[in-house]
């Protein structure tokens, strides 16, 4: 081989097949180093500590001077129905967004495009096609869970006591929040992991794995929540895989998140209440106070419970008829991810 046309360490690898959104990392040899996935997770994950325990502090100090406030945050319920609690839960979830930038930016020194899509930035002209279906989609699932905790026989359960502006303040608690708590999980959970681990490996089935497992970091670990946190994580990390990015997911996340808040905040005490309070729980950023199920009542279990095994169901039902979907629509086979083409040049390298 000609001395001119030897590769370099800084020209990326070539392959004849499209590069998944898991090996993204693998474009060009100093982001696919094997310690980068290990920097760049310990980056987002010390990071994300740090961020909550400001956001914490900041809650405390401005509560400390507000007159007939309880500050211990520590021991907040996570009731749907609390603007404080909802704010501070959503709060901390968002941080996963400067988490992750710190992540892949920093940990990863890579450009922050990358772990948006295989085309390594926001695909915008796909927002009409995605938003529809990621709206619809997790609006079905939670209108399934309500509806199944409705059905339980959970109905007879006492009502929160909510004024009309404690839920109107929720609610827009949760409309400006959530969409941001979306953004941060996907960007950080799905994203970073799966590209983390999509270093090492050429299989997408243990980076989807990983970033499914990952959820059940700092969650209530029972079987209301358990199950529909994980097949939430499932969903959004198998589109990401076979879309290409996170464009879907976030919606999907974001959806599920808003619905599940809102519903579970206006039925409050009731089955439907219950069922979406499950969903909202397992939706909601690890670690948070949303993420455990503030009712205990058996009435309100027994509720969660099928709320949470018909979303975990949904979930999994709707992710199979999307990922056909995208397929008919990529005009790709249906264990094919859309991918970033060969001859696509790499992204340009962040400067040293």
């Amino acid at each position: 081989m000609h001395p001119l046309t030897a590769p370099s360490a800084e020209q990326p690898a070539r392959s004849e097949k499209p590069t998944p959104f898991h090996r993204i990392a693998t474009l060009r040899p100093a982001w696919g180093r094997w310690s980068k996935p290990l920097v760049t997770l310990a980056a987002a994950f010390v990071a994300y500590v740090v961020l909550i325990s400001v956001v914490l502090v900041l809650t405390i100090l401005v509560l400390a001077v507000v007159p007939g406030v309880n500050v211990a945050i520590g021991v907040t319920s996570g009731d749907p129905t609390s603007p404080l609690d909802v704010t501070l839960a959503l709060a901390m979830g968002a941080t996963w967004i400067p988490a992750g930038i710190i992540g892949v930016r920093f940990g990863g020194w890579r450009p922050l495009g990358t772990v948006w899509s295989v085309a390594a930035r926001l695909r915008r002209e796909l927002r009409g096609a995605y938003g529809i279906w990621g709206v619809a989609m997790g609006a079905v699932v939670v209108l399934i869970a309500a509806v199944a905790g409705a059905t339980s026989g959970a109905d007879g359960a006492a009502g929160s006591g909510a004024s009309l502006p404690q839920l109107l303040l929720v609610a827009l608690v949760v409309l400006v929040l959530a969409p941001l708590q979306a953004v941060g999980i996907e960007l950080t959970l799905r994203g970073a992991v799966m590209q983390a681990v999509g270093t090492w490996l050429r299989s997408p089935v243990l980076p989807i794995l990983a970033a499914t497992a990952v959820v059940l970091i700092g969650r209530e670990l029972t079987a209301p929540v358990t199950l529909p946190a994980l097949a939430l994580a499932l969903a959004a990390a198998v589109l990401a895989w076979k879309t290409g990015g996170l464009e879907l997911p976030i919606v999907l996340t974001a959806t599920v998140m808003i619905a599940s808040h809102l519903v579970s905040a206006v039925g409050a005490g009731s089955g439907a209440g219950a069922g979406a309070a499950a969903l909202n729980a397992a939706a909601a950023a690890p670690g948070t106070s949303s993420a455990a199920l503030a009712a205990t009542a058996a009435e309100a279990g027994a509720a969660a419970l099928a709320g949470g095994i018909a979303a975990a169901v949904a979930l999994l039902l709707a992710t199979a008829a999307t990922v056909a979907w995208i397929s008919s629509r990529e005009g790709i086979a249906l264990l094919e991810p859309v991918g970033r083409p060969a001859a696509e040049p790499a992204p340009e390298p962040v400067l040293h």
